[in-house]
C-alpha cells in the first residue's frame, strides 16, 4: 500500500472537520481570496523532485492521451549537464496594485527578476539577458504572474474536490488543511489546466493550507503514489504594508542592454528546404518520400548567444485532413542540447533499412525518435504515428537538395 505524506507543521488547537459547515466554510475562504488588498509582500521556497515530477507529468500526459486530448512530453528538453535529482528556490513578490516585482534565488533560474507596471514589463536572467515591452506594449509575457495561484486560489474550484483534515499553521499564521482531488476533465475542454499545473501536473491529490483569515493558499504539496514530488511553502507574508516606490523600478546589471522580443524575431525564418539546405551549417535531412497531399512547413532558426541555443531546422508534416502529422528537428550533433533527454532508460534501440534508430519505449504517451546521421542529430516526435513509423522514416531520411526549390 502506498504511503500516505503528511507535511509536518505546528500544531494549534484542533476543531471539529470533515462536515458540510466545515466544508462550506473552506469553499468561502477560497471564493474570496481574490478580494482587493493594497499591497502584499510574500516570499516563497519551492522544493521538485525531477524524477517524481516527469513521472508524474508523463501519467498526466498519458490520461489524457487516453481522453482524446494531446500534450507534449518535449518539455523535459534541457540543454547542459544533469539537473539534480531534486532542487529548491525561493521566490520573491512584491504587489501594489498593477505593479510588480518578482525574483528568483537558487534553482535554475537563480538571479531572475522581472518587474511589471500596467501592460509595461521588465525581466533580467542569465539565460536571455534584460529584455523588454516598452517599445510594444501589446506584447504580453509571465512577468507579475509568478505563482499567482497561491494569492488566487479562486480557479481551483473547479478543478478540484475539497475535503478539510483539519488545521495547522504556516509562516505564523493559521491554516485550514484540505485534502484536494482533481476533478475528471471533460476532453473537449482541453488538456491544460494552468491551476494544476502550477501546483504540479499528475497529481494524485493535494494536500493544502488555506490560509484562515484570507483565503490564499499558504502551503501546496503534490502527491503521487504516496510521494510528494512538489511543495510549495510561504515562508513571509505580508498585507498592505508600504512599498518603496525604487521596489518596481528595473535597472539591468552594468552592462546589458535591454532588448525587445521583436528585436530578436529575425532568427526565426519560414524558408524553403533548398534555402535551409544552403544556410544550416550542418546538413539538412528530409524523408525519402512525402505522401501526396501533405503540407510541409520549414523553419531556419539562426543561432543565439542570448539566450545560448545552436543554428537549427524544424520541419512540420501534416496530412490534408490533419489527421497525421509529424515534428523534425535536427541541428548540428555535435552541438545539440539533448543530453539530458535522450539519457534516460526510456529509450530502446531498433534497426531499420540497416540503420539504427532509437525510439520511446512502448508506453510513453508520445511517439519520438532520433537518430545522428551525416553530422546531423534528429529528433522526431508525433502525437499520432507509433513509434515504428518514426524508426522507419528517420532510417530513409536523406540529404535535401542544396539546388532547386523544394
Amino acid at each position: 500500500m502506498a504511503r500516505v505524506y503528511s507535511e509536518p507543521m505546528s500544531e494549534v488547537p484542533h476543531r471539529t472537520t470533515g462536515d458540510e459547515v466545515e466544508l462550506g466554510a473552506l469553499l468561502v475562504l477560497l471564493h474570496g481570496a481574490d478580494d482587493p488588498f493594497r499591497t502584499i509582500q510574500a516570499t516563497y521556497r519551492t522544493w521538485r523532485h525531477d524524477e517524481r515530477s516527469r513521472e508524474a507529468f508523463l501519467a498526466d500526459a498519458e490520461e489524457h492521451k487516453q481522453r482524446g486530448a494531446s500534450i507534449s512530453s518535449a518539455r523535459f528538453v534541457r540543454s547542459g549537464d544533469p539537473e539534480p535529482p531534486e532542487a529548491e528556490e525561493t521566490v520573491r513578490i512584491w504587489r501594489d496594485g498593477q505593479r510588480f516585482r518578482e525574483e528568483r534565488h537558487g534553482g535554475r533560474r537563480d538571479g531572475y527578476y522581472g518587474v511589471a507596471d500596467g501592460r509595461l514589463w521588465w525581466f533580467w536572467d542569465e539565460h536571455r539577458g534584460a529584455m523588454s515591452n516598452q517599445d510594444d506594449p501589446s506584447m504580453g509575457s509571465g512577468v507579475g504572474q509568478e505563482l499567482q495561484i497561491m494569492l488566487n486560489p479562486t480557479p481551483l474550484l473547479s478543478s478540484l474536490r475539497f475535503r478539510v483534515a483539519g488545521n495547522s499553521r504556516v509562516a505564523g499564521r493559521v491554516t485550514v488543511t484540505a485534502h484536494a482531488t482533481p476533478r475528471p476533465q471533460d476532453p473537449r475542454q482541453g488538456a491544460f489546466l494552468r491551476e494544476l499545473h502550477e501546483l504540479g501536473a499528475g497529481a494524485d491529490y493535494y494536500q493544502l493550507e488555506v490560509d484562515q483569515e484570507r483565503g490564499v493558499l499558504l502551503a501546496v504539496t503534490s502527491i503521487r503514489d504516496g510521494q510528494p514530488f512538489f511543495k510549495i511553502t510561504t515562508l513571509a507574508l505580508g498585507f498592505d504594508e508600504p512599498i518603496p516606490a525604487e521596489t518596481f523600478q528595473f535597472a539591468p546589471p552594468q552592462g546589458e542592454e535591454i532588448h525587445s522580443p521583436a528585436s530578436r524575431a529575425h532568427s526565426l525564418q519560414h524558408i524553403t528546404l533548398t534555402e535551409a539546405q544552403q544556410r544550416a551549417p550542418f546538413t539538412v535531412l528530409m524523408p525519402d518520400r512525402v505522401p501526396t497531399g501533405w503540407q510541409v512547413h520549414c523553419m531556419f532558426i539562426e543561432a543565439s548567444q542570448r539566450p545560448p541555443y545552436p543554428a537549427h531546422v524544424s520541419l512540420s508534416y501534416c496530412s490534408d485532413d490533419g489527421h497525421q502529422s509529424i515534428s523534425i528537428s535536427q541541428l548540428a550533433a555535435a552541438s545539440h542540447p539533448y543530453g539530458h533527454l535522450i539519457d534516460d532508460e526510456n529509450w530502446q534501440e531498433v534497426a531499420h533499412d540497416g540503420t539504427a534508430v532509437r525510439v520511446r519505449a512502448p508506453g510513453w504517451p508520445q511517439a519520438q525518435a532520433h537518430l545522428e546521421r551525416d553530422g546531423t542529430f534528429v529528433f522526431l516526435v508525433s502525437d499520432n504515428l507509433t513509434g515504428d513509423q518514426l524508426a522507419t522514416i528517420a532510417a530513409r531520411l536523406r540529404p535535401a537538395p542544396s539546388t532547386g526549390s523544394i
